[in-house]
């Protein structure tokens, strides 16, 4: 008599073996966290260069690509022919330059002055305070109460601010103007990893067809074609969306904080440089950003001259009404195709997770998964033979 083998105990019991291997490992890894989230750093570190690379490399493609295409248009017109490596080969040398270029302009130009304006703020706090007080005096003289209420709280704040918000002030002005402070070491380890991505990225730019090629190699392998198809038309859109939007935020944080400097000097706002890289910077992150960049500077501001702290508020509203209803909708364009409420929502969820770095690249992330899941939807929505906009189903349950 032969024995029956029947598959679907056997692939029930597969199924079950790793569901308890699976269970044993989290447990496992839940009760030496502290050693996997160890070893878990020491790799990071050591692959961290190899991030850098990847990164240089993704953010830069477009510059890359600008070369690749302009450098033969240009080789023709002087009647040269080189190589596809070769013309690859500069297209690199170039983008490079570029790059160390604009790190060059950042660092000679931006921070000394920075540098300078957190210096002037932290010599000059005690006096601005002091000038602050008096103006408030005045301005509440007709109103007892709140000036007597400013009166008995006005020692602890100025003792708060000499015991504490000084000597912190004059510490990061004392680490950023040296360079020289106890973290000097995890400085030079970021600049040290920075420069072998920088190196390790003109090798990935040479290889970028052939990585591409391979990934390609290897899906195909694994995978039938339909879904082939579908991640690269996936990678394709994950790809777009991210470069549209980080292109989109940086050019409009830029054009928003040289607007913001070129007003504060016709304004004569204090600080003008300092001020701008807050408002321009903060401005990347969509929503809170305008408010983020804003309060402290306001703030600054204000310990100085109240009347112009009222003035930067005036121009900062009317820069991001333009900024939101002008700028952006011309940059973006639907790049997100994100309603207002998910915008905040994806940017509180990254930011709660990750921190600034979340809030900014929460939107596109949650973009491509919303697109993703909608796509998904009406697949299987037009596949039932059913509609697919929304409007159909906002009152169907009424109309029952």
């Amino acid at each position: 008599m032969r024995f029956k083998v029947d598959r679907k105990y056997i692939n029930m019991g597969i199924t079950a073996f790793f569901v308890i291997i699976a269970s044993i490992a989290v447990c496992f890894v839940m009760f030496n966290f502290s050693s996997f989230s160890k070893g878990f750093r020491g790799f990071f570190k050591i692959m961290l260069p190899i991030f850098n690379g990847f990164l240089i490399t993704y953010l830069f493609s477009p510059l890359l690509d600008y070369f690749d295409v302009n450098i033969p248009k240009l080789l023709e017109k002087i009647k040269i022919r080189l190589s596809k490596k070769s013309v690859r080969n500069i297209s690199i040398f170039c983008t490079m330059l570029c790059i160390i270029l604009a790190v060059y302009l950042f660092i000679s130009i931006l921070v000394p002055q920075l540098v300078s304006s957190i210096n002037s703020i932290a010599g000059s706090f005690p006096t601005y305070y002091n000038n602050l007080m008096a103006t408030a005096d005045k301005v509440f003289s007709d109103y007892p109460e709140i000036e007597s209420y400013l009166n008995q709280n006005s020692y602890d704040i100025g003792v708060w601010i000499s015991d504490n918000l000084l000597p912190q002030l004059k510490s990061i002005v004392t680490n950023v103007s040296t360079g020289i402070a106890s973290g000097i070491s995890s400085g030079f380890s970021f600049l040290w990893n920075l420069l072998l991505g920088m190196i390790l990225s003109c090798y990935i730019m040479g290889m970028r067809e052939h990585f591409y090629g391979q990934v390609n190699k290897i899906f195909n392998a694994l995978f039938t074609t339909e879904k082939v198809e579908a991640l690269g038309e996936f990678f394709h859109y994950t790809n777009k969306t991210f470069q549209d939007y980080i292109k989109s935020s940086l050019i409009d944080s830029l054009l928003i904080g040289g607007i913001c400097f070129v007003l504060c000097i016709f304004i004569n706002i204090p600080y003008p440089v300092l001020i701008s890289v807050i408002v321009g910077v903060t401005n990347i992150i969509p929503f809170f950003g305008p408010y983020l960049g804003a309060i402290p500077s306001a703030i600054i501001i204000l310990l100085i001259s109240p009347i112009k702290a009222l003035y930067f508020l005036i121009m900062i509203l009317i820069l991001q009404q333009c900024d939101g209803n002008i700028i952006k909708p011309k940059l973006f364009g639907d790049s997100t195709g994100l309603s207002g409420f998910w915008v905040i929502f994806s940017i509180l969820v990254g930011g709660g997770f990750f921190g600034a770095l979340g809030m900014y690249l929460g939107v596109p992330t949650f973009a491509v998964i919303y697109t993703l899941l909608k796509r998904k939807v009406n697949r299987k929505l037009e596949s039932k033979g059913l509609p697919t906009a929304v409007e159909h189903y906002m009152n169907q349950d009424r109309e029952k």
